[in-house]
């Protein structure tokens, strides 16, 4: 009995040990909760980081952002999706970006051999572009902006020319899910969108065939599934031209021109005409152009493509020849091929023909062949050759006559895009 007495006793004991024991961990626990509590309301009272108005996430990206854009760029000018880099701005972490801003950069340096009129020429040609595309979602639809600055430069291996200046740049307003307007300095509307000038030509070399310019333009463009067309005023020509033999300059009207294209386009195949209408006070008839062209791929990695456009006094379509008149008639061709022989290399072969009823004929041939060891880097090397005949030019605010000349280009470049 006594025993058990003692026992009960040590029990007892134990039991109230653990529960004073158990009280003070309540009490550590409680006076932690108290000091983690006191952090946060310190960190609630502390200013928080600025932020735009409507919005609660930034974030910075490698590569493009999503612009939807309705304007075509030039093969050759296209930034690559995974360059440069992309800051947005988001409503919440899993919403799409409401405003975006793209920027990216790219270094083009060839060494350039010529030979033209016997003249032996090598030259070291340099361009550099940054890019900078940014988009809004606004309540009357999506609003962005490109612009493009470039500089040039090169020459014979010991002088350097410097020629910055904003190469392009306009805006877009996404106004409908089908239409947009853009304004600002881009490529014509009625340009060739299969010529070779539009989808080969990378090389720094001389295009052939018809061309295009950069002009100042309002744009409307419409494109629902594989239809589209644009319809714009721009800039009437600013061109040289000769009347009486003497060289006049500056522009041929006083309102602005009309251009306009219908496309249908799919994966495989696009179909395009365009047109171009402006009024002409120095010639005795308007200038006007029509043309067209078509590109398929005939299997993959293989696209065939080919334009033309005949006109009358437009310089729209100039590339080694352009009118001397302002009434001359004239067309222009291109055809080519697109091959790539590998995941990384990529084939460009072409012929061009430009026809004019006072400068004269030329005939052009040439490609290159392209490598892209990773996406910040190009290599190249390829040629153009220029045959002309009976051929003629406004020059230094006179006229040079080439005759039945011809042209050699080869170049070997590198294209090196960054960040």
């Amino acid at each position: 009995m006594k025993t058990m007495k003692w026992a009960l006793l040590g029990g007892a004991a134990v039991a109230v040990t653990a529960t004073a024991a158990r009280a003070d961990d309540l009490s550590a626990l409680k006076a932690q909760i108290e000091t983690l509590q006191s952090r946060v309301t310190q960190l609630e009272a502390q200013p928080q980081a600025s932020m735009p108005s409507g919005y609660s996430l930034l974030s910075i990206r490698d590569g493009q952002g999503n612009f939807g854009t309705l304007v075509p760029e030039r093969s050759a000018d296209r930034v690559r999706d995974e360059s440069g880099f992309t800051l947005s701005v988001v409503p919440t972490a899993d919403a799409a970006p409401a405003a975006e801003v793209s920027v990216s950069g790219e270094i083009r340096t060839a060494l350039l051999y010529s030979d033209f009129r016997n003249d032996d020429n090598a030259d070291i040609n340099i361009r550099g572009r940054i890019f900078i595309k940014g988009k809004a979602d606004t309540a009357v639809g999506e609003v962005g902006g490109y612009f493009r600055l470039q500089s040039n430069g090169g020459g014979d291996f010991g002088d350097y020319s410097e020629n910055v200046k904003m190469n392009k740049a306009y805006g877009w307003w996404k106004f409908a899910p089908e239409w947009e307007l853009m304004a600002g300095y881009n490529d014509n509307t009625a340009v060739l969108l299969t010529s070779w000038d539009w989808l080969a030509a990378t090389g720094p070399t001389r295009t052939f065939g018809p061309s295009n310019p950069y002009n100042e333009q309002i744009r409307l463009t419409y494109s629902s599934g594989p239809l589209s067309f644009a319809l714009a005023l721009e800039d009437p020509d600013n061109a040289e031209y000769l009347r009486n033999g003497e060289v006049i300059n500056g522009d041929t009207g006083d309102i602005p021109a009309v251009q306009s294209y219908l496309m249908y386009s799919t994966d495989s195949f696009t179909a395009q005409i365009v047109g171009l209408y402006q009024k002409d006070d120095a010639g005795d008839n308007d200038d006007w152009a029509i043309g067209g062209g078509a590109a398929v791929n005939i299997t993959e990695g293989i696209q065939l493509l080919g334009a033309a456009v005949f006109g009358e006094g437009t310089s729209s379509y100039a590339a080694n020849l352009s009118p001397l008149t302002t009434d001359e008639q004239f067309w222009a061709g291109s055809a080519g091929i697109l091959a790539n022989l590998s995941d990384d290399t990529r084939l460009e072969l072409g012929v061009g023909y430009e026809d004019y009823d006072d400068a004269g004929k030329a005939l052009g041939f040439g490609g290159g062949v392209y490598w892209d060891p990773v996406s910040q880097v190009t290599l190249g090397v390829g040629a153009t050759y220029i045959d002309f005949k009976d051929a003629a030019v406004i020059d230094n605010d006179g006229l040079d006559v080439i005759g039945n000349e011809d042209s050699l280009e080869v170049f070997f470049g590198t294209w090196l895009r960054f960040p």
